[in-house]
């Protein structure tokens, strides 16, 4: 991302990233988005020549999930609507 684009920018990548999400989902496909790319930036900015003047947001994974792994059998509790959404009506 460019360096001079405003916070809402992060907005519009991480929406865009669920995006790819669901739509490589929607094709049989597993996603993982991954933070821990930026720790790295100045390796990963040569390695593929992202010039100065942009940010590295987030690397993401995308393929064939293996169930069988360990690591794929973590299945973590998720907060309740409630807990993080209020509702207005009329």
């Amino acid at each position: 991302m460019d360096r001079e684009l405003l916070y809402g920018s992060w907005l519009d990548v991480g929406m865009f990233m669920q995006s790819v999400m669901v739509l490589a989902r929607a094709q049989g496909l597993e996603t993982c988005p991954q933070l821990a790319w930026c720790e790295y930036a100045g390796a990963v900015r040569g390695a593929l020549g992202v010039p100065e003047e942009e940010i590295l947001i987030s690397g993401m994974a995308m393929g064939h999930a293996d169930w069988s792994a360990v690591q794929n059998s973590l299945v973590s509790e998720r907060e309740p609507v409630d807990g993080f959404a209020t509702f207005l009506t009329d």
